[in-house]
Parts: structure tokens; C-alpha cells; sequence
């Protein structure tokens, strides 16, 4: 039923692109309106459509309907319902739908923010193209719907790689940023078929890139703190293939970000906008083709890759073309070389060329196979020795760009804070640590220089708050890798249980190794104790995959974490225990935040950001789940709707001390809320579990909610339409 309902789906969102496309291309041409309304319905429709089938792809993963091939492939009934849900784009076939269902949302989303018809039927034309390229490659490579002739009893469960809870937004956010910047690129194409002024098309262009540029920050963020937590290196960046491929895209809307307010560089921002939306399906390409191998690779099928590799270039050839035949008869002011633009252009040269560098590392070990039959690996240390020092100038441009007007202020006079700052830096560092590695060292003078020059600056009101945030942010995570980096400790040794291991100023306890069995793993658990302090890094032996995964325990104070590793059993009750001290390695990840804050808060008036703080500022108190929020949470057995904090008999204190001694040990609420239903029932608990029975009861709310915004939503449109 649920596969045949969602193939539906996308046979009529097939239909609704193809008629989006023709309907606005002929409206332009024959500047017919009822046309370019048809095109706008027709987004709408298809918008509908694309949802309703990823809608119903969620559905059969939660309810486990294993008469679908992708469901029996990376399902499995005994899997927690986030991850169920999880799966459902945790796979090719289901991420490759989110894809489409995102471009559809942003045709959608220019059917009801872009006011001018023309520019509307213009960038729905383009993006309607691209909603039926990749729904075609859907349909005929990757259906998620393909129906079994028979449904099986059980699945071969998600990938244990993915079963952690980062799943459930890095993907997203990733994807959002990928396939946001598909926006620029309609709008860019629009530009160059109707000749756009380039003022207008920057403000109307701007927006689109900032959302894009965030939620593609988001996602890196995200996936390098997943990285770090998950494969138990204790590294936050491995230069994978698959994550150059999300790097791309970031560094060539980063140098779209920083030329789009200029008029000067109109034709410039037109081709960036082009290759960013390139970059982001190049990156598509490097996860499904097969060509690569990594843990981040979703297919391994090269007939698909080459069917994707066609439809890309095909893509790209036709924009690249457009933008060649179109962009000369664009007329842009003269640069001055010595300005505030000049010194943007040349920002966005030195991203460009790192740009360049990063993709020919990443493709060069295909290069190298397919035309001299000859295996290269490319990873950290070419990167580390030629990208990294071609964005050192970029980031030493910063301060001065922030800074630099056309006013006949000296500029020294302006930078001589950042200057005396980062030269205090240095000095108080080759002070204390006289054996520093010279990218360290470089990486935390910039550091300082990039901070203090923003914040002047911001204070000097030449910098609103949106790009403060973000240079700001950008200081902190090159702060956070400097540190991290150059002054980590680590230590390993062979313990047995009471034995300790001390490394800086701390000292670890192994107090015991437990064994048990999870969801769809078995564990085996060391409890190690520190300074009052609980670790307990784990073994997962996950199954029916066989597959044996490490989850690493972090304690962090924002200032340093400590990281924890259970290695393999030594014999003779005695385990490897790995440790490491990392300085300020939050701080890379709160740096990735804030650069994404800033983005959006570039999106803001002052007003609708004061606002925006009153609304949400409440929401971190709430963020933490003390062990007095888990009391009440947990009903009394004995008495009469009373929760445990409210009551004093024998059997709630029971309960309190069974809760904060597991809390303690490092056990999830929800492994403790799972155990408490199976001693007690589903009843113990206040908080009902998200299951087939209760999902009306969970989701009448939200529906309500949706219901009326809806109405209100109509109801302005309708009274301004009248």
C-alpha cells in the first residue's frame, strides 16, 4: 500500500515539474499571465507532492514495512523510533529523495516570496529543470519504493555507523545547505535570461545564500563534532573525500557572500553563484557514485554514478554556457585594486584558488587510476601543506576588510589594537611554550588578530552584528584547532579495575568493565571515575551487521575536553585505555555555531532580531534534563497520580535512587525510561512512549497548531487581496 501510494507521488510531481517548467518558460515568452500562474500552481503542486512521498517513506520506515526493499536493507524492528525515522534518509535512495524534496521547497518558496511574475517564471523554469532531472534519476536508478514480491519478518537494520542521534539533524542541515544554493543558482540563471540590473538581483540574491551558507555550516559543524565523538580518534576533521565535498561548496559561497553587495563583481557573483550549486553536486556525486570510499558513501554503484555524472554535466554545461554567452553584455562599474571591493575581490580569489586546491586533491587519486593505472592517497598532510597555508592570507585579510572605508582614516591607527593583541599573543606563547609548532603558533596569533580586529570593527560601526558574529566565530573555531591541535595530551595504558592512569593534572580510575545488551547491540562498558567525574566509553558489538564500533566518553568544562577510549581486552582482566586532554576543543564547534548565528542574524531588522532574543532566549534553561525534571516524570506505583518528586513513601525514594545512580553511572534517560517500562510497564512513566498507539496523541497537537496557522495565513492573504 505504502509503496504504491509513494510511487504515486512521484509519477504526479513528475507531471507538476514538467508542467511548472513549460508553463513558466512559455509565460515569459509569450508574456501571458495566465501562464506564469499555471507555473506558479504547478510548483505548489509538485512542492505537495514530493512532500507526501518523503511523508510516506517516514511512515514506512517507522512502522518497519518490510515489503519495501529500502526498508528490509536499513531497518530493523528493534531500532529506537528516531532511528527508524532516521533511516528513512539515512540510506541513498531516501537522502536522494530529501535532495529532490528540498529543491521542491525552494521552487516552492520562490512561488510565494518572489513578487515580480517574470523573475518568479524565470527562476521556477530553472528550478523546475532541476526538480525533474533528479526526480527522473530517482525513478529509473534509486525508487525508494520498490516493492519485494513478499514481505519479510525482519531487516538488516540501519548502518551502526549512523545509529547516534547527530543523524537525526546533520543530514538534514547538510542537505539543506547543499541544495539551498540551488536558489542563487535559478536566480542566476533568471539574471542572465532576462538581464537583471545587478543591484536588484544582489538584494533579491542575498537572502537565499545567507539561509544556504548557514544551514551548510550547520551541517559541517555538526558532522565534525560527530567525527570526533563517534570514530574515536579524537580528531574533529579526517580530510575525507566526502567531507572536502561539503567543504567545496562552503568555501565558494563563502567567497559568493563576500562580492554579492558590490555591483563590480555582478558578472563575478553570476559564475560563483554558478560553481557554488556545481561544488554542491559534485559533492552528490562523490557520495553516491562509488568512486570513493568512505564512511560517510551512501551508494556504491558506478552505473548510477555514471548516469549522475551525465546529468551534472549536462547541468553545469548548459549554466556555464549561458553564463559565457550572457555575462559580457553586463556592464559593471571599474575596481579600484586599493579599496575595501578590491580587497573583497582579492578575498575571494585566495577562497577560489584554495577552492581549486581542494578539489584537485580530492579528484587527483581518480586522475591518477583512471590514466595511469597508478593508486595515490591524497589525505591530511597534502591538505595540511598547501591548503592551509593559501587560506592563511584570507583569514589576515579579515580584520582589515571589516575595517578599511573609503575615509581618509589611517588604517594603521585603526588596526594598531588587533596588532598590539596578536603580537601580545605571540609573545606570551613563545613565553610559555618555546617549542611550538610553527602552524600552531600562526593559527592562534590569526586567531587573536581575527577577534579583536571584528569586535573594533563592531564597535566602530563598520561591521553590523550579523558579520561580526561570523568573523568572530571564525576566530574561535581557528582558536579552538590551534590549541586543540598543538597543545593536546595523550596517554594509553593497560589497566585492570582499580587501577589508575594520570595524564597532565588529572588521574582516571577504572573502577570496573560491565557487559550488557541494548537496542540492537551488545556492550561492553568501562566505569571510570575522575575528580567526582563518571566515563564510561563503550564496545558495541552491533547486530545483525556483526559490526564492532567504539563510542567514545567526552568531558568537557568549555574550556578543554577530556576523551576517553576503551580499547581491546588485554587478558587477565585488563583493557587498553586510551585518554586525551584537549584544550578549547569546544570551542571549534561553538565557533561553527556562531558563524551560522551570525548568518541568519544578517537576515534580521534590528527589530525582528529583539524579537527573536524575547521569543527564544528562555529555551537554553529548559535544554538541560536534571535528575528533580526525571522525578517528575516518573509516577508513583503506590500512590494516586503522584509523581516520585512529590511523594516520600518507600518505593518513590527506591525510584529516586535507582535514577541518580544510573544518571551518575553515564546512562541515557532514555535507556533508563526503556528499563523502567519493562519492569513496571508503559504506565510508570508520565510521558507516554512515541509508538503506532500514542502517535494521534503526539501529533494531535502539532496538527492543531499547523491548522491554525494555516487559517491565520489565509486569512491575511485573503484580506490583502481584497
Amino acid at each position: 500500500m505504502l509503496g504504491e501510494l509513494g510511487n504515486l507521488f512521484i509519477a504526479l510531481a513528475i507531471g507538476f515539474s514538467v508542467v511548472q517548467m513549460g508553463a513558466s518558460f512559455y509565460g515569459v515568452q509569450t508574456r501571458k499571465k495566465r501562464y506564469l500562474a499555471l507555473g506558479k500552481t504547478a510548483a505548489l503542486m509538485q512542492g505537495i507532492f514530493i512532500g507526501g512521498a518523503f511523508l510516506t517513506l517516514m511512515i514506512a520506515f517507522f512502522i518497519c514495512d518490510f515489503s519495501l526493499l529500502v526498508v528490509v536493507l536499513h531497518d530493523h524492528s528493534q531500532l529506537p523510533w528516531y532511528y527508524r525515522l532516521a533511516a528513512s534518509w539515512g540510506q541513498h535512495e531516501g537522502s536522494l529523495l530529501l535532495f529532490v524534496g528540498i529543491l521542491s521547497g525552494v521552487a516552492v518558496a520562490f512561488s510565494l516570496v518572489l513578487k515580480d511574475p517574470y523573475i518568479r517564471a524565470r527562476a521556477l523554469t530553472f528550478q523546475g529543470l532541476l526538480v525533474f532531472c533528479f526526480l527522473l534519476f530517482l525513478w529509473l536508478t534509486s525508487n525508494p519504493f520498490t516493492l519485494l514480491p513478499f514481505s519479510l519478518p525482519e531487516g538488516q537494520s540501519l548502518n551502526p555507523l549512523l545509529q547516534d542521534k547527530s543523524l537525526l539533524i546533520h543530514p538534514p542541515f547538510l542537505y539543506l545547505g547543499y541544495v539551498g544554493f540551488s536558489a542563487p543558482f535559478s536566480l542566476a540563471l533568471a539574471a542572465l535570461w532576462g538581464q537583471m540590473d545587478g543591484e536588484e538581483w544582489a538584494t533579491l540574491t542575498r537572502p537565499w545564500v545567507l539561509v544556504a551558507w548557514s544551514f551548510l555550516t550547520l551541517g559541517i559543524t555538526f558532522g565534525s563534532w560527530w567525527a570526533y565523538y563517534e570514530l574515536g580518534w579524537g580528531g574533529w576533521w579526517f580530510w575525507d573525500p566526502v567531507e572536502n565535498a561539503s567543504l567545496m561548496p562552503w568555501l565558494a559561497g563563502t567567497a559568493l557572500l563576500h562580492v554579492l553587495r558590490t555591483q563590480s563583481f555582478y558578472r563575478w557573483s553570476l559564475f560563483l553563484s554558478i560553481l557554488t550549486f556545481g561544488f554542491s553536486l559534485l559533492g552528490t556525486f562523490l557520495v553516491r557514485s562509488g568512486v570513493i570510499t568512505s564512511v560517510h558513501s551512501f551508494a556504491q554503484d558506478s552505473e548510477r554514478g555514471a548516469f549522475m555524472l551525465f546529468l551534472i554535466g549536462g547541468l553545469m554545461g548548459f549554466a556555464l554556457f549561458l553564463w559565457t554567452w550572457r555575462s559580457p553584455h553586463f556592464k559593471s562599474p571599474s575596481l579600484n585594486l586599493f579599496s575595501r571591493e578590491g580587497l573583497l575581490f582579492f578575498t575571494s580569489l585566495l577562497l577560489s584558488v584554495g577552492l581549486a586546491t581542494l578539489c584537485f586533491g580530492t579528484l587527483y587519486p581518480l586522475l591518477s587510476e583512471g590514466i595511469w593505472n597508478e593508486k595515490v592517497a591524497v589525505g591530511a598532510p597534502y591538505f595540511n601543506q598547501t591548503l592551509v597555508p593559501l587560506l592563511m592570507p584570507s583569514l589576515f585579510l579579515i580584520p582589515i576588510g571589516a575595517l578599511l572605508r573609503k575615509e581618509k582614516t589611517s588604517l594603521f591607527q585603526l588596526l594598531i589594537l588587533p596588532l598590539t593583541g596578536s603580537l601580545g599573543a605571540l609573545v606570551f606563547l613563545l613565553y610559555i611554550y618555546s617549542t611550538l609548532v610553527l602552524w600552531t603558533l600562526l593559527g592562534c596569533v590569526l586567531a587573536i588578530w581575527i577577534l579583536i580586529g571584528s569586535l573594533e570593527a563592531f564597535l566602530r560601526k563598520r561591521l553590523s552584528i550579523g558579520p561580526t558574529l561570523a568573523h568572530m566565530g571564525v576566530g574561535l573555531s581557528l582558536l579552538g584547532i590551534s590549541v586543540g591541535g598543538g597543545l593536546r595530551h595523550d596517554e594509553t595504558k593497560v589497566l585492570q579495575p582499580k587501577e589508575s592512569l594520570s595524564i597532565g593534572n588529572r588521574t582516571l580510575t577504572l573502577q570496573e568493565v560491565t557487559q550488557g545488551k541494548g537496542s540492537t547491540y551488545l556492550y561492553e562498558k568501562a566505569i571510570l571515575t575522575s575528580e567526582g567525574s563518571t566515563l564510561t566509553p563503550e564496545k558495541r558489538l552491533y547486530q545483525p551487521q556483526n559490526s564492532l564500533i567504539s563510542e567514545t566518553a567526552v568531558l568537557t568544562n568549555g574550556l578543554s575536553d577530556l576523551y576517553v577510549i576503551l580499547g581491546p581486552y588485554q587478558g587477565n582482566n585488563r583493557w587498553l585505555i586510551r585518554v586525551s586532554i584537549i584544550p578549547l576543543a569546544p570551542w571549534i564547534w561553538i565557533g561553527g555555531l556562531l558563524m551560522a548565528f551570525g548568518a541568519f542574524v544578517s537576515l534580521l531588522s534590528r527589530k525582528k532580531l529583539l524579537v527573536f532574543f524575547l521569543l527564544f532566549a528562555p529555551l537554553p534553561a529548559f535544554s538541560i534534563e536534571t535528575a528533580n525534571d526525571f522525578y517528575r516524570e516518573v509516577r508513583c506505583p503506590v500512590c494516586a497520580g503522584q509523581s516520585i518528586a512529590d511523594s516520600e513513601t518507600p518505593a518513590a525514594q527506591s525510584l529516586k535512587e535507582f535514577i541518580s545512580r544510573e544518571l551518575q553511572k553515564g546512562e541515557s534517560p532514555e535507556s533508563i525510561r526503556e528499563e523502567l517500562r519493562q519492569r513496571y510497564g508503559t504506565d510508570i512513566l508520565f510521558r507516554p512512549p512515541m509508538n503506532q498507539k500514542t502517535l494521534f496523541l503526539w501529533g494531535l497537537p502539532f496538527a492543531l497548531f499547523f491548522l491554525i496557522l494555516i487559517g491565520f495565513l489565509w486569512k491575511a492573504f485573503y484580506s490583502r487581496t481584497r
